[in-house]
């Protein structure tokens, strides 16, 4: 299966900008020297597409070499979303899953379904619809560039240094919710300037649609969605590009899809009853967690809001928030360098594109995501809405330096490939283990407790909620979870499970007679009764009483 997938999309995709080439030979007999010549751009984009996939699919696996505990939490969900209906709280069809009782984004799991339907539920199913999603976002780009400037190279330009950009190689990579929602305002957004630029009212509706959509990502849509729907709509009405009915029906429509979302906003911000529309859930949570996030309701808004836009301009600047997981701090998020061509690219955008209408649209993301960045407490998983403008502006930067100094392009090329190399090279040989949200070894330790006859299973909680993991792993049944789950006694933003079925997250005063103690290796056990069998596998302990 991971083989099929790997050539479906890394080598048989990447043929679709050949199609042309090869119709053209074939139609006008040209031969392979004319034909090199007269689609030199395409050949090229074709051989980038071609890395850019492979680095995002490649060993998806294996590469980050731990589970973080919100990827197993997306992961489980969606099997029991698929086998049940219900998530692990009992909900059907939620449009936010309750998880960790504040809340986690649902469309990452809805999207998961019919993956581990075909590949059961693992690491490399679980990433996959994020890598793929990466994968399109290369043609998107592509696409996005090549229509608001009509020219081929700025767009190759902008692709080539999306496919080795780290920010967009890591998101890729691994399964955080959230990191589709910068995608998909890049799917509407390309969409919506090839609606416009060929009259195409069917791809505008599609844009609008997954505007919607998108709301259902990222709890940072809520505040982000509004300012660009507007900001797009006024501007493209002023240009007379759009009727004010057009409008309407464009406003209408993402008001329509998101519906569900705004009633979930609407329930947790005045703490409302749950709702539930035939089998849909709309969730009360245990707390609203965009209190904790956001500064919308924070008593001294205008302080906070300029604190967070400095502390935004600095995590862009210094291309890092201290979280290795996000941006290694040797690369950052564009590779540290690459600010300059990103501050050359924003003044280039400004003057030399400012009567581009198209490029205005990508202005309006811009301001949009400024505003966002404003009432977000931030990191780059929360801001993550402005990477995309910024790859942007380095492209432009690049591709205008590229046009000046003709003599810099192989010594520019040769830097950016040498700090890739250097990056994937770090990339693929990081622990992931280091990091308290990341764990791995569990799936051979769930397995043997799963054969295990013992009644009891205590594991010690030495990393980041151990019970998703177990759930995951084992594909627990969701109803037998629900009847026999038991929370910590604790107030606070997280719901934390003490225990589920023979499962107990802590370790017992007494040992009972036939249990199982998952420690970490090397850990001391002070207990009276005789240890039966001790096996270590990977990082843990399993003593046998």
């Amino acid at each position: 299966m991971e083989i099929f997938i790997l050539i479906l999309f890394c080598f048989i995709l990447p043929c679709i900008v050949l199609i042309k080439p090869i119709k053209d030979m074939i139609k006008n007999k040209k031969n392979i020297k004319e034909i090199l010549k007269e689609y030199k751009e395409e050949i090229i984009l074709f051989f980038i597409l071609i890395l850019g996939s492979l680095i995002r699919i490649i060993a998806i696996g294996k590469y980050p070499n731990a589970l973080n505990a919100d990827e197993a939490s997306s992961g489980y969900e969606a099997w029991s979303i698929f086998k049940s209906g219900v998530d692990r709280s009992g909900n059907s069809f939620p449009v936010v899953l309750y998880a960790w009782g504040s809340g986690q984004n649902a469309l990452y799991s809805y999207l998961l379904i019919p993956v581990i339907c075909l590949t059961g539920l693992c690491e490399f199913g679980l990433r996959l619809p994020m890598a793929i999603i990466g994968i399109i976002s290369l043609y998107v780009f592509y696409y996005l560039l090549k229509n608001i400037f009509n020219d081929k190279k700025i767009a190759l330009v902008g692709v080539a240094f999306l496919a080795i950009c780290p920010w967009h190689i890591m998101k890729s990579r691994w399964a955080l919710e959230s990191n589709i929602f910068p995608d998909l305002i890049l799917i509407s957004v390309m969409l919506l300037v090839l609606g416009i630029k060929n009259k195409k009212k069917w791809m505008q509706t599609l844009s609008f649609v997954i505007l919607g959509i998108s709301s259902y990502a990222y709890g940072t849509a809520y505040l982000f969605l509004p300012v660009l729907v507007f900001g797009v709509l006024l501007y493209l009405w002023r240009k007379k590009e759009i009727s004010i009915k057009r409008a309407g029906i464009y406003l209408a429509i993402v008001f329509v899809v998101s519906i569900p979302i705004i009633l979930y906003v609407f329930i947790n911000t005045f703490n409302l009853s749950q709702l539930s529309i035939g089998p849909v859930t709309i969730p009360l949570m245990k707390e609203n967690r965009s209190k904790e996030v956001s500064t919308v309701f924070s008593e001294n808004i205008y302080e906070n809001c300029i604190t967070n836009l400095l502390d935004s301009l600095k995590i862009i600047l210094i291309q890092s928030d201290g979280l290795e997981w996000n941006s290694i701090s040797d690369y950052g998020l564009f590779y540290g360098f690459s600010t300059i061509f990103l501050i050359y690219g924003i003044y280039i955008s400004f003057r030399k594109y400012k009567k581009n209408e198209f490029n205005i649209i990508m202005q309006i993301w811009s301001v949009s995501a400024i505003i966002l960045c404003a009432f977000c407490i931030p990191n780059i998983n929360r801001i993550n809405i402005i990477m995309f403008p910024c790859i942007y502006y380095i492209a432009i930067g690049l591709y205008e330096i590229f046009s000046k100094y003709k003599i810099m392009i192989p010594c520019i090329i040769a830097i950016y490939v040498g700090v890739f190399i250097c990056f994937m090279q770090d990339y693929f040989q990081k622990d992931y283990n280091e990091y308290s949200t990341f764990t791995s070894g569990i799936k051979e330790v769930s397995e043997y407790c799963e054969k295990s006859d013992l009644e009891n299973v205590y594991c010690y909680y030495s990393f980041k909620e151990p019970f998703i993991y177990f759930l995951f792993y084992s594909e627990y049944d969701v109803n037998n979870y629900l009847n026999t789950v038991e929370f910590f006694d604790e107030a606070g933003v997280f719901d934390n499970v003490k225990s589920f079925g023979k499962y107990k997250f802590y370790l017992p005063e007494y040992v009972p007679d036939d249990s199982i103690i998952v420690v970490p290796k090397g850990s001391n056990l002070n207990y009276e009764n005789n240890i039966k069998n001790k096996i270590t596998i990977n990082q843990f302990d399993l003593y046998e009483f």
